[in-house]
C-alpha cells in the first residue's frame, strides 16, 4: 500500500521535494482514515531546517528520510495485523464514522430533528465516547457491552467495554485541563497489569493535548511486554473525534 510513497520519499534529493513526498503520503493516509498515523507521521518526518549549514541539512535530510521509511515500514506491518484483528480496525476507522455521522454536512431533507441533534453535536467526555463506540462494536460484535467489573482480588476494577468472544477490552480516555500525563500514563500502566483479558486497546482522545509526543507514548506501552496481553494504543488530538 505504501510502498510507493516510501519509493518517492527514498528518492528525494531535495528539502522542497522531500516534504512534498511526505505531504503526499500524510493526505493519502488521513484520506483512508488513518488519521492518527497521518499526525505520527508528520511528527516523524519534520525538519528543523537549519538553513545555515547545507551539510547539516543533507544530513538530517538523509535522517529524517531513514527515520520516515522506517516508520513506513513499521506501519506496513502493523496494518497488515490490523486487517486480521477486526477490533482495531474498527477503531482505527472510528474517526470517519465520527465525521461522517456529524462532522459532515447533513442533507437538507433530513428530518428536523436529526438536523437539531446532529448540528453542534461534539464529544465532551469519555461517557460520550464509550457511548458511540460501544453502539460502533455492538454493530459487529454482539456481545459487546460497557462497564463491566472485574474484582482482583484487592479491588475492583472497570473496564470501560468488553467483548468477552474476543477476550478483549477498550479502555477509553477523554483528556481534561486538570489531568497531566503523567496522571494519565499511570491509569494506562495500572490497567495493563490489572486486565486479565488477552486483548487489550487503549483510545485516547486527547482533547485537553496534554501529551507532548504522541510517538513516544503509543510506543511506550505498546513495546511493553505484559505476558500474555496484546496492547494496542491509539491516540487522537481535539477535531479529529
Amino acid at each position: 500500500m505504501l510502498d510507493e510513497y516510501i519509493e518517492k520519499i527514498r528518492n528525494t534529493e531535495s528539502v522542497e521535494a522531500y516534504e512534498k513526498a511526505v505531504s503526499d503520503l500524510t493526505d493519502y493516509l488521513y484520506k483512508h482514515g488513518k488519521v492518527n498515523e497521518s499526525a505520527e507521521l508528520t511528527e516523524v518526518a519534520l525538519l528543523k531546517k537549519n538553513r545555515f549549514s547545507k551539510r547539516e541539512m543533507k544530513a538530517e535530510l538523509l535522517e529524517k528520510k531513514a527515520a520516515v521509511i522506517k516508520y513506513c515500514s513499521m506501519l506496513t506491518n502493523e496494518l497488515q495485523r490490523g486487517n486480521r484483528d477486526t477490533i482495531l480496525s474498527i477503531l482505527r476507522q472510528f474517526p470517519l464514522f465520527c465525521k461522517n455521522l456529524y462532522k459532515s454536512d447533513i442533507h437538507e431533507k433530513c428530518s428536523p430533528g436529526i438536523k437539531e441533534h446532529l448540528y453542534g453535536f461534539c464529544i465532551e467526555n469519555e461517557y460520550d465516547l464509550q457511548k458511540l463506540m460501544l453502539a460502533v462494536l455492538s454493530s459487529v460484535f454482539s456481545d459487546a457491552r460497557s462497564e463491566s467489573v472485574q474484582d482482583t482480588g484487592h479491588h475492583s476494577v472497570r473496564k470501560d467495554i468488553v467483548i468477552d468472544s474476543e477476550s478483549a477490552a477498550i479502555e477509553l480516555k477523554c483528556t481534561r485541563s486538570s489531568m497531566t500525563e503523567r496522571q494519565l500514563s499511570e491509569e494506562i500502566a495500572a490497567d495493563m497489569i490489572h486486565y486479565e483479558t488477552r486483548n487489550l486497546y487503549f483510545y485516547i482522545y486527547d482533547k485537553a493535548g496534554i501529551i507532548r509526543n504522541a510517538v513516544s507514548f503509543r510506543k511506550t506501552y505498546e513495546e511493553r511486554y505484559v505476558e500474555g496481553k496484546n496492547v494496542h494504543v491509539l491516540i487522537y488530538s481535539h477535531g479529529d473525534l
